[in-house]
């Protein structure tokens, strides 16, 4: 996730087909599973295609935006954005899941849920939008910047629009839509895009924030009129009991998941602020580019949680210890290598990659990327496990792990950051504490899932990831030469060479190959 909140989709806790875990036994000449094979591949290829167009949309949002602001205006948006983001984020995911997943169960009870689900969204909302308005001066004056108290109060009403926004999302997932789920998607982002930078343009940072806010009303009304309001009198009202229960089953690990997500770039600024209250807007603004690029990984995985979500799920309610022990080996094996790619991509010219997105002037924090990259990588898997956990009805564990995650990487923060020189040594500071606690909270899921689940990275596939991924890594490091041209050809080259030794190794070998053919026929 850039710091910018992801919009709503990105939510598959729809029940899972019973047939999308593939044929098995006397099944496999039957018609349905592969039908339900078809139809989950589609699900995939789309929304994976909506978060691929909502990252490179949020991409330019950000490089654009460091070129029409200041670098303390785009400080001063980001931290402002990441308070925001932790309740849209929240909200967001623990909503289209409660939806999605009654919407599932049975789709003549669409209307009732979604009925019942406005009715509760409208009140969080308008609760969440009135508490940033008034609470605006005490969020400025923890940054040590009352010129924020605007910002916080423009940017209130974004939080009540997700809150409806996500009830349709909710609904749309629920009846399998995925190609309508997708099209809101990158419709939002196109939307957002256009008007944030464009408003940002004729009024700087509250113009940026004007623009987020008139996206979400244009694709909440978009929405409405889409996928229809809830009919009068259209049957029973849905038991609201049974969506308060899976609500706040999920609620606690999404709100920390969202702290984690977006804590340390705020930390900094208050730490930073405290030495030189000017100066630390920039570092802050430098510290958001980096952030910007090293959470690529992070959200390039949430597709992989969408698709073993429902794997999961039918398997461990099954009890089919062996077809589960299964999914999570192969799932964290795919994740481990599509991790560890981005993440040597992200650190072999850093400060050449900082200055094509973000120019010249971010260049000199590029030192704190490579750090910060470890972090978010180790994040990215630790998420696919923790929707494995969830998945398999281990919701209060993945709640444990992020809970340590945010408490050693906020823990380190307060240690380390203030006692840190000011300029790069503090933004490096900032990501070694943020990257502890993601490290720290990526182990323990491992363990678990290796004495709990039975499955995991199997060793051999984790020793060649770990080589390919050091040779790569040295390629980058050794190779001589400066300059953007230089950097972005020995990025691509590191990438080349990380793919070429872990085919020379037998890690991505023919049986893999012949997966991907088969899942892009399937589209």
């Amino acid at each position: 996730m850039t710091s910018s909140p992801p919009p709503p989709p990105s939510s598959t806790s729809s029940r899972p087909n019973p047939s999308s875990a593939g044929p098995t036994g006397a099944e496999a000449g039957a018609p349905a599973p592969l039908d339900g094979a078809v139809e989950a591949g589609r699900g995939a290829l789309f929304i994976g295609a909506a978060k691929v167009f909502f990252m490179l949309s949020g991409f330019i949002q950000q490089t654009l935006l460091t070129r029409i602001v200041s670098p303390a205006g785009y400080g001063a948006f980001g931290a402002v954005n990441s308070a925001v983001s932790i309740v849209n984020n929240t909200v967001v995911q623990f909503t289209v899941q409660g939806v999605s997943k009654f919407t599932a169960e049975d789709d003549r009870q669409a209307d009732a849920v979604k009925r019942g689900a406005l009715r509760i969204m409208a009140v969080v909302g308008v609760v969440l939008a009135l508490g940033f308005f008034a609470a605006a001066p005490l969020l400025a004056d923890f940054e040590k910047a009352p010129g924020y108290v605007p910002y916080y109060r423009i940017a209130a009403l974004i939080p009540a629009l997700y809150a409806v926004y996500a009830v349709f999302i909710g609904s749309v997932n629920g009846l399998r839509k995925f190609r309508v789920q997708a099209g809101f998607d990158m419709t939002f982002s196109t939307a957002k895009t256009v008007l944030l930078l464009g408003l940002a343009a004729l009024g700087g940072v509250s113009g940026a924030f004007a623009g987020f806010a008139l996206a979400a009303v244009f694709i909440v009304v978009t929405a409405a009129r889409v996928v229809g309001l809830p009919r009068a009198g259209g049957g029973p009202a849905f038991p609201m009991r049974r969506l308060a229960t899976f609500l706040s089953a999920v609620f606690g690990y999404n709100f920390l998941l969202n702290i984690e997500l977006l804590y340390d770039q705020p930390l900094l600024h208050h730490f930073a602020g405290l030495v030189d209250p000017e100066m630390g807007k920039v570092m802050a603004g430098h510290y958001q580019a980096l952030r910007t690029l090293a959470l690529l990984p992070y959200q390039a995985l949430l597709v992989v949680t969408f698709v073993i979500f429902p794997l999961v799920s039918r398997a461990t309610f099954e009890q089919d210890r062996e077809r589960t022990r299964a999914y999570v080996a192969q799932t964290l094996r795919y994740a481990l290598i599509l991790a560890t790619a981005m993440g040597v991509a992200l650190g072999a010219r850093p400060s050449a990659l900082v200055a094509i997105a973000f120019g010249p002037t971010y260049a000199e924090a590029a030192g704190a990327l490579p750090i910060l990259v470890v972090g978010e990588c180790s994040l990215a898997v630790l998420c696919v496990s923790c929707a494995i956990l969830n998945a398999s009805g281990r919701a209060t564990t993945s709640l444990a792990l992020m809970a340590v995650t945010v408490v050693i990487g906020v823990g380190a923060a307060f240690v380390l950051v203030p006692h840190a020189a000011f300029g790069p040594a503090m933004l490096q500071a900032a990501a070694v504490a943020t990257s502890l606690g993601m490290v720290t909270g990526f182990l323990g899921a491992m363990v678990y899932l290796r004495l709990r689940l039975g499955g995991n990275v199997p060793l051999p596939s984790a020793l060649r990831v770990a080589a390919a991924g050091t040779a790569a890594v040295l390629v980058g490091h050794f190779l001589p030469g400066h300059g953007k041209l230089v950097g972005i050809a020995i990025t691509i080259l590191v990438a080349v060479v990380y793919l070429v030794v872990l085919v020379a190794l037998g890690e991505f070998g023919p049986e893999d190959r012949a997966k991907v053919k088969r899942i892009l026929r399937l589209g």
